[in-house]
């Protein structure tokens, strides 16, 4: 399958091409990079050797990242409009080059019209496609935490079949590929009739999942979805003992085709981290295959060193550009799927690390790309 050993080169769009000529500084708002942008660049990307695109999620959003979506009907206007869109998926399959969505149904701006409506003192119109633990309040449980991002209630059909339908469209536009943000925020059923609706559009579709419990405390697990209630005890014990990344990303096996990687990603931090090293190092060798032998053949393990969520691999091999292209051949002697955060080919790094309390922190790891170099 076209997914197997797939090369994903994984950009934020508003950060890789906007025309500049000095990139602008790294800031909580909009830089200026386009859907035009990307679409100028593709044969930069294909000649790098990648044979996929993942974008930023691309519907009209509070914020450039695209992650606090006013609306699920159009493209965010600093990105263009559908017809940049369609222009880029027909573009890029011209030159080989598949395009993954990054798909985000659990939450939502809390000025997005779909949840203002939902509010008693504006109606109180589709109310239960959010969560309001007092029938008579308009507070809300927010995502994870964040107080602008109400937490939509997919347990709810009518919820789900929104999702999906919006999903749908992007299918029948051409998208190879979704990844599901937050994919452990989402009921297992949601998630798999979102994949089994999608492969019905198109059979070669992967659906592949975001599913990390990293910085999520025991409190929020009333948030989370668990396959079993065997593996919500585990996580509400990480106090006393350590949760296992690699028994949640299993759990998915059967609701979708594949996760990111973080249980690898968190094998080669470890021994980089003990000062072990990767070239030669034959236990970490072990180890990445005893971890690979817990998943069914067919499961898509995307690896990847480093997102836009994390530190930059850089910052953890402390700027060593041998341990990072020896992590690089490593990773892509799998021949797995290999996501590759756009930058890395211009060895940005960070320091300190984006999880210091700061806020905007991951502000570090999402700067604009310099095409001057």
């Amino acid at each position: 399958m076209w997914f197997d050993n797939v090369r994903i080169y994984h950009l934020l769009i508003d950060r890789f091409n906007g025309g500049w000529q000095k990139p602008p500084k790294s800031e909580n708002v909009f830089c200026g990079g386009n859907l035009r942008g990307v679409i100028e660049k593709l044969d930069y990307i294909k000649d790098l050797g990648f044979t996929a695109i993942m974008l930023s999620p691309i519907f009209k959003s509070a914020n450039y990242h695209g992650y606090h979506t006013l609306n699920f009907e159009d493209v965010d206007p600093h990105f263009g409009t559908w017809e940049d869109y369609q222009r880029l998926l027909d573009v890029a399959h011209g030159k080989g080059l598949r395009i993954i969505c990054d798909f985000v149904p659990n939450h939502c701006w809390y000025q997005a019209p779909v949840f203002e409506e939902s509010l008693l003192k504006n109606g109180g119109r589709h109310r239960d496609w959010f969560f309001f633990p007092k029938e008579d309040s308009d507070e809300f449980v927010s995502f994870l935490g964040f107080g602008d991002l109400p937490k939509f209630n997919l347990t709810n059909p009518d919820v789900a079949g929104f999702m999906i339908d919006k999903a749908e469209k992007l299918a029948r536009m051409g998208v190879d590929a979704f990844r599901i943000d937050h994919a452990l925020g989402q009921p297992h059923c949601f998630l798999k009739g979102l994949r089994d609706r999608l492969q019905e559009i198109n059979s070669d579709i992967v659906v592949f999942g975001e599913v990390w419990a990293f910085g999520i405390g025991p409190q929020l697990a009333g948030q989370l979805y668990f396959k079993t209630d065997a593996r919500l005890q585990e996580f509400l014990a990480q106090d006393t003992k350590p949760f296992s990344q690699d028994d949640l990303q299993a759990d998915y096996t059967e609701t979708l085709d594949g996760v990111l990687d973080f249980a690898y990603r968190d094998i080669l931090l470890e021994e980089i981290h003990a000062g072990r090293g990767i070239k030669g190092n034959m236990a970490l060798r072990s180890r990445i295959a005893d971890h690979f032998a817990k998943y069914p053949e067919g499961f898509k393990l995307i690896l990847f060193l480093d997102n836009h969520d994390t530190d930059r691999f850089m910052y953890d091999c402390r700027d060593d550009v041998n341990l990072l292209q020896e992590a690089m051949d490593l990773t892509m002697e799998q021949n797995r799927p290999f996501s590759f955060l756009y930058g890395t080919e211009q060895q940005m790094s960070n320091n300190p690390s984006i999880f210091n309390a700061e806020p905007y922190a991951d502000l570090r790891v999402r700067n604009c790309m310099d095409w001057t170099l």
